[in-house]
């Protein structure tokens, strides 16, 4: 449509980094036709736009674990933990996850109403070998028209990025619910299953994702992998990283418990109900603190407590 051609990438599965260019005559020096992009154009007349919108590592880091495949010794564990109303609906919330889009600041593209960047490249050849999506606009005889054009591009691309990934999105958390609710089997995966191991940057105080999320859906599921696949290195690494991302959290009691409960389920091999529901109250609690919602954490300490008496 429209002479748009796609020079790289999947149209059907879009990486979310785009890059769209022209081909434009450049003006010969002194003929008064000179443009503020001519420093943009290239010796052989590309003028190009380029924008990332693949930048959203909340999502990311949620749905890399959602591929993850769940051995059948995990599954009434974790169907005890995410069968908890609060984190069923922190899945379901995850569907309608979209992707930020944030200009980068001190670039050209900043004084245009556009989520993208112009950028200059030498030559066409160098731009192909960028990696990303990459479309040719066509060829254009006025740089007003081409700009334009190229304006214009980036928020087409965006739609149809975004489209794709909320299907992507709900598709995944449907297949990981309906597969904990026994409604379809577990994938074999012998890759995904090895990727045993809690990859956590920063610290709490840099995170701006959910506790509950992360801790129901990454943290936990990892760590059932190590003990599952008796990885006790990788067990133990996944606790010191836990430890050192959970180290502005004040109250570490409650970091200790639930990692003792984990060291309890390795050392049997096996988990309990009562070690599924004390996990998840752990989790709801810590995410309770952290995002100040602290009318729910009298009846979380309640059940809490009550667990503890039985155990």
């Amino acid at each position: 449509m429209f002479g748009i051609i796609q020079k790289k990438g999947n149209e059907n599965k879009l990486c979310g980094k785009v890059i769209g260019y022209v081909k434009i005559p450049r003006p010969e020096p002194g003929s008064g036709e000179e443009s503020p992009f001519d420093a943009l154009v290239s010796p052989d007349g590309i003028l190009a736009i380029q924008g990332d919108y693949s930048k959203h590592q909340d999502f990311e880091s949620f749905r890399n674990n959602l591929q993850q495949s769940l051995p059948k010794s995990l599954q009434e564990f974790l169907k005890t933990i995410l069968d908890d109303d609060e984190i069923r609906e922190s899945l379901d919330r995850a569907k309608k996850i979209s992707v930020n889009i944030v200009p980068q600041k001190g670039r050209i593209g900043d004084f245009f109403p556009v989520p993208a960047q112009f950028i200059p490249f030498q030559s066409e050849e160098i731009l192909l070998n960028e990696d990303c999506d990459i479309y040719f606009l066509g060829d254009f005889s006025s740089i007003s028209s081409a700009h334009l054009f190229l304006t214009g591009f980036p928020i087409l691309y965006q739609s149809k990025y975004r489209e794709q990934i909320e299907l992507e999105n709900e598709k995944e958390v449907d297949n990981l619910l309906a597969e904990i609710d026994g409604e379809n089997p577990a994938v074999e995966n012998t890759e995904l299953e090895q990727n045993l191991a809690v990859n956590l940057s920063g610290d709490l105080n840099s995170y701006k994702g959910n506790l509950l999320e992360l801790f129901s859906v990454q943290i936990l599921p990892k760590m059932m992998y190590a003990i599952e696949e008796s990885d006790h290195e990788i067990f133990i690494a996944n606790i010191t990283t836990v430890r050192r991302f959970m180290r502005p959290y004040l109250h570490q009691q409650d970091i200790e418990e639930m990692i003792s409960i984990l060291q309890s389920i390795n050392e049997r091999k096996h988990s309990t109900k009562n070690d599924a529901q004390s996990l998840a109250l752990l989790c709801k609690k810590i995410s309770a603190l952290h995002h100040e919602e602290f009318e729910a954490l009298p009846e979380i300490q309640k059940k809490l407590e009550e667990l503890r008496m039985e155990s």
